[in-house]
């Protein structure tokens, strides 16, 4: 029988005492930018963006789109689970969570690709810039309403 003597259960004890704290510190610092930046590595890959212009692109989206981010807590840990590359562990989560996380994700990459100049760069090296949104530069569209007879 394995005896534990008591030096070693309290070792014990701090020991996850301290990474409980160091687990909390870690979600706890975790920003918008953070969730953004991941949620879109995560299906564009490795991007190339200054902080300043994913700083805007955050901010023109939440105040375009309040209702879209998720909760601090449920953020964090999609941070955290993104970051540590364990995406499955959303499968964990209730089914309404599940649909918000998703409806998150297409309207963040919809917002990206028309707040930011992704699309239009000549390669994939290139930075991507934060362009805010734009009216219709198309010449040819007819921006009036429709007569009806």
């Amino acid at each position: 029988m394995i005896e534990i003597s008591r030096r070693s259960a309290l070792a014990i004890m701090a020991g996850g005492v301290v990474s409980t704290g160091v687990a909390y510190a870690a979600v706890s610092s975790f920003s918008d930018e953070d969730l953004v930046r991941v949620t879109l590595e995560k299906y564009l890959g490795r991007l190339n963006i200054r902080i300043e212009h994913l700083q805007q692109f955050v901010l023109a989206f939440r105040n375009r789109n309040p209702w879209n981010f998720p909760s601090e807590k449920l953020s964090d840990a999609v941070t955290l689970v993104e970051e540590l590359k364990l995406g499955a562990a959303r499968r964990l989560l209730p089914q309404q969570k599940r649909e918000d996380l998703v409806h998150f994700d297409r309207w963040l990459i919809a917002e990206f690709h028309m707040l930011t100049d992704y699309a239009w760069r000549s390669s994939p090296n290139d930075p991507i810039r934060f362009t805010g949104w734009q009216s219709c530069t198309n010449p040819f569209a007819n921006l009036e309403p429709p007569k009806l007879a």
